[in-house]
């Protein structure tokens, strides 16, 4: 028995990554990649690997972030590929920039799109980074 659980766990494994990346991915990236997707290679300013929330799905230090003058570039580390196509979301479409606070801890959440398609919370020193290309 114990030698079955052994030989069973990597497959188990594997199908639960697979199912939670997907799960994920439909809370917010899929809208955000059915307007937004960009499969071009991207060249820009790397702000580097960070955190966010896309529609209350959190990706804890599993995205890169890169922009340029048409806008921010978002795709998930090699990991979280699954299911979760890069995309360039245009400075236009940052519609509002909201101040948010949780007990300590300070963000800035990005609303995207009109009509709304998501919103994205990221934090401030990241927002710091690209908050001068925001049309306002």
């Amino acid at each position: 028995m114990n030698n079955m659980i052994t030989y069973f766990f990597p497959f188990v494994f594997v199908g639960m990554w697979v199912f939670v990346t997907f799960i994920i991915s439909k809370m917010g990236w899929a809208d955000l990649v059915a307007n937004y997707q960009y499969d071009a290679p991207f060249t820009g300013e790397r702000v580097g690997i960070i955190s966010a929330s896309i529609n209350g799905a959190n990706y804890k230090n599993s995205l890169v972030l890169k922009y340029n003058q048409e806008g921010i570039y978002i795709r998930p580390v090699l990991l979280f590929r699954l299911f979760h196509k890069p995309m360039l979301i245009p400075w236009k479409e940052i519609k509002e920039v909201r101040d948010k606070k949780v007990l300590f801890y300070t963000y800035k959440e990005l609303i995207i799109g009109h009509p709304f398609v998501a919103i994205i919370g990221i934090q401030e020193t990241v927002f710091r980074k690209i908050e001068s290309n925001i049309v306002k």
